[in-house]
């Protein structure tokens, strides 16, 4: 497509969904930009369709050769970031969580005017078909979500929830339309047998007939083009060409690290360092890949016995989730989340082990995403600088002894026989490899799981180190608050590195409306634009950002 009116950068979980929303007008013509595979409805991968996500041990979905800084002081490990169409909603664990109230009207409190609780509320109702919901008061939308029903429970979850009401937790039935603390069935994205994608839910056959949308897949952006004052295009490469591609708009939906390094790269954002890195100014602003957030969390393992298990035909991760509030000065309502994980591999082992996490879900930490090089082909530095500020840690120790005391309380450890700290990984990669090694891995796993008990504590322990067994219904090791901190990790939720701002915040990158401030004919929409991360998982914010934005393009918010 020649010129298109709208030019979008990355089919992820916004990208694909601005993408079916602005083609909605047949007179506005749209190219959709990935830089990985193309999943169309007739070629949709098993494990991405796969409603346990199998997808997330999938290397060929991901960036490759990205690293990240978890704290100050460490060194870089490995950190995954979808690179395939649907982006982190084609990889994630399938949660669909809103978040809290005081979220959004803390971002219209930082200048994001329009995107108070009271203004994006109609837009996740809009999106969302929650099977489980009263629909009399409103249309279903295109975004399936499910929960599991309590009678298909594991054993150790509904004693956990047994637990969490005498300790003052209230049951409810459905997290997104009553926020607040309590113990909830985890909100799913998916229908009955299939996971809940942007690109399976807003691209679909129909869309994609549309003579005014074009995708280009497996076509990275490397470059904007930008000629008097405003953007005019983009540089792609594709199958080892180089080419120019014209555009009267262009829309970055490329996520929160690799939107603000295309900026970074075009000389949008600190204009010293900038020049430090050989690159020259367009636009100074200092807000540019910085304020970065994400959510910490630990896991905890469970080894169960066949009654405590989930059925091995339920293909599912999440089960069910606790919201609790820390109650620490100067910070917000349920800014602590524990969740229950049933299986912990799509192999025959998985449902045999189970998890019990605990995350901090409204961190002040920030950190900053810039540049190593100006070449596109070299990944950003990604530093997290996670529970930096000194309010974070006392609030993540919170979360997670609260799931320390759940576990052992008797009538939950009943449930499971061994319990374990994991050491700070991706929690599926523990317990995961791809192709032939996974394989045989799960084999061994399966045989581990039902060896004789000290064999199976002592063969776990050597495999999950640093990790360590803390436990089980006769005894309990203590576990010092430097072990948990140890066991931290970043979730996949990266966010607020463009964030929305007022005009003379220099800390802002776009206007209300995700319009670059400095430049003509760009925008932002992705999760990049929150001036604060939800506490909630990224995917369904961001969907609603993407819905959003584009009534704010055409004129419809």
């Amino acid at each position: 497509m020649d010129n298109p009116d709208f030019l979008i950068v990355g089919g992820g979980s916004a990208g694909a969904t601005l993408a079916s929303r602005l083609s909605e007008d047949p007179a506005t013509r749209v190219l959709l930009i990935e830089a990985g595979p193309d999943t169309p409805p007739d070629a949709v991968p098993a494990d991405i369709a796969d409603t346990f996500p199998s997808s997330s041990i999938n290397p060929s979905y991901f960036w490759p050769g990205l690293h990240a800084i978890r704290r100050t002081g460490e060194a870089p490990r490995p950190f995954p970031q979808a690179r395939v169409m649907g982006g982190g909603s084609s990889v994630m664990g399938l949660w669909a969580l809103r978040g809290m109230p005081s979220d959004y009207d803390a971002w219209a409190e930082a200048g994001a005017q329009g995107w108070a609780w009271r203004d994006v509320l109609t837009y996740f109702r809009r999106l969302e078909d929650d099977a489980d919901r009263d629909q009399s008061q409103s249309k279903p939308g295109p975004y399936p979500i499910r929960r599991i029903p309590p009678q298909d429970w594991p054993g150790f979850v509904t004693a956990i929830e047994r637990v969490a009401a005498g300790r003052g937790f209230r049951g409810i039935a459905d997290i997104n339309e009553a926020p607040g603390d309590g113990f909830f069935p985890m909100p799913l994205s998916q229908d009955a047998d299939t996971r809940s994608s942007s690109p399976k839910c807003y691209l679909t056959r129909e869309v994609r007939r549309r003579a005014n949308l074009a995708i280009m897949a497996d076509t990275r952006v490397t470059a904007l083009r930008i000629e008097g004052g405003s953007v005019r295009g983009v540089t792609v490469e594709r199958a080892g060409e180089t080419k120019t591609i014209a555009a009267r708009n262009v829309v970055l939906s490329a996520g929160a690290i690799h939107s603000p390094a295309i900026l970074l790269r075009a000389g949008i954002g600190p204009a010293e360092e900038l020049k430090a890195m050989g690159v020259a100014p367009a636009i100074d602003r200092p807000g540019v890949g910085r304020n970065l957030q994400n959510h910490p969390y630990l896991h905890f393992a469970l080894t169960l016995p066949p009654k405590s298990r989930l059925a091995p035909h339920l293909r599912r991760f999440a089960v069910a989730g606790i919201r609790a509030s820390s109650q620490k000065p100067d910070c917000p309502p349920s800014d602590l989340l524990n969740f229950m994980i049933g299986r912990v591999s799509p192999r025959a082992f998985g449902p045999d082990f189970a998890m019990v996490g605990a995350a901090l879900y409204a961190p002040f930490s920030r950190g900053a995403v810039s540049l190593v090089s100006p070449d596109p082909g070299t990944p950003p530095r990604i530093e997290f600088r996670l529970l930096d500020d000194p309010r974070d840690a006392p609030r993540m120790l919170h979360a997670a002894r609260l799931a320390e005391a759940l576990i052992f309380d008797p009538a939950v450890a009943a449930t499971f026989s061994e319990a374990f700290l994991l050491p700070p990984v991706m929690s599926l990669n523990q317990f995961n490899r791809p192709g032939l090694a996974g394989a045989l891995l799960g084999v061994a796993a399966k045989s581990v799981l039902n060896a004789p008990g000290p064999l199976r504590r002592r063969l776990i322990a050597r495999a999950i180190r640093p990790g360590r067994w803390i436990g089980d219904k006769r005894q309990r090791l203590p576990l010092s608050d430097d072990e948990l901190l140890a066991a931290v990790a970043p979730m996949a939720h990266v966010s607020c590195t463009c964030m929305i701002g007022r005009p003379d915040d220099r800390m802002a990158v776009v206007d209300s409306a995700c319009r670059v401030y400095g430049i003509g004919n760009l925008r932002v929409v992705d999760a990049s634009v929150m001036p604060r991360v939800t506490s909630a998982n990224t995917n369904l914010p961001t969907l609603m950002i993407a819905e959003r934005a584009a009534d704010l393009i055409r004129g419809r918010a």
